[in-house]
């Protein structure tokens, strides 16, 4: 199958069965009956083997026709689907976009999908929880990676777009802070009384979030089960506001060390290179800026805010 004119007469080859002869399948090729015909002899020459009976009153397929027929078939299924995959990259109505968040972004993923399906009604969604972010993109097993870092990926295939920055809270239950003695300053706390938001997976570019401490009392990678665990006066927990705002407001938490406040953390949508994306993924990041403008939610800045 080297030789290239292979491809296009095993083409030409599926649309002569397909019509039952000569002329009609001329017809839809947009040619001749006479060099269709040529065609269709010249691969057989080339296969060493006869793939048509033919003559005036009678056409049909022979059985090694009928065998390499099945086979170039799935060669122009696999070109149509090679087709059809260009065309959402460079700009189908619908699609499909692949993001993946870990569980401290998730609940703000969540919040902007309902407005994005209505949106773009035909694209499909995938949303999920992930901590391999850059991994996942080069990998080709997500779009969209939403990243909140101060270190973005060295990697120039990966393009990093800003969203805004997220506010983190130190917070704790009233209980545990009228029951511990005060420490002058977040890193004098214990590690006994430490909650600490890791990864599930270990990524092959190690994110600058990698807590300093070695033994805290209390890891998940799941914020809402660390957020039970703060709750619970297990420990002091380092939160995006947004997260936390509602325990704050009734009372659950409270923040503590505010005059030690940790910098808002940027927020991005990382992103394979323009010509890689395809158009549901580029109106999501279109989307997702508008609707953190727009929605505001506790302690985000949104990009366009950010001087």
């Amino acid at each position: 199958m080297d030789n290239p004119d292979n491809l296009v007469d095993l083409y030409l080859l599926t649309l002569v069965v397909e019509a039952g002869g000569f002329s009609a399948a001329a017809h839809r090729a947009g040619t001749t009956k006479s060099r269709l015909s040529r065609r269709i002899i010249e691969l057989e020459e080339r296969l060493g083997a006869q793939l048509l009976h033919r003559n005036a009153r009678r056409f049909s397929v022979t059985a090694v026709g009928e065998q390499v027929y099945r086979q170039a078939l799935l060669i122009r299924e696999a070109a149509a689907a090679a087709q059809a995959a260009a065309a959402e990259v460079k700009g189908s109505p619908g699609g499909h976009v692949r993001i993946h968040a870990d569980s401290r972004l998730l609940p703000l993923l969540e919040g902007m999908l309902e407005g994005f399906s209505h949106h773009r009604p035909h694209t499909r969604i995938s949303a999920i929880q992930s901590d391999e972010g850059v991994d996942a993109l080069l990998e080709q097993r997500a779009d969209i990676v939403l990243c909140m870092d101060h270190t973005l990926p060295d990697s120039a295939d990966i393009v990093a777009r800003a969203l805004g920055s997220i506010r983190q809270v130190l917070v704790a239950s009233p209980r545990l802070l009228a029951q511990t003695d005060h420490p002058d300053h977040p890193d004098s706390i214990p590690d006994q009384h430490y909650l600490s938001h890791t990864r599930a997976t270990t990524s092959r570019h190690p994110s600058s979030a990698s807590r300093r401490r070695q033994s805290p009392r209390f890891t998940s990678n799941h914020v809402s089960t660390l957020l039970a665990a703060a709750r619970a006066g297990m420990g002091y927990a380092r939160l995006p506001l947004y997260l936390c705002h509602a325990d704050l407001e009734t009372g659950r938490l409270r923040t503590a060390f505010e005059s030690h406040a940790a910098p808002p953390l940027p927020l991005h949508a990382l992103t394979l290179q323009e010509k890689a994306m395809s158009q549901a993924a580029t109106s999501f990041v279109q989307f997702a800026r508008k609707h953190l403008a727009l929605s505001q939610p506790p302690g985000i800045t949104p990009v366009d805010k950010i001087d």
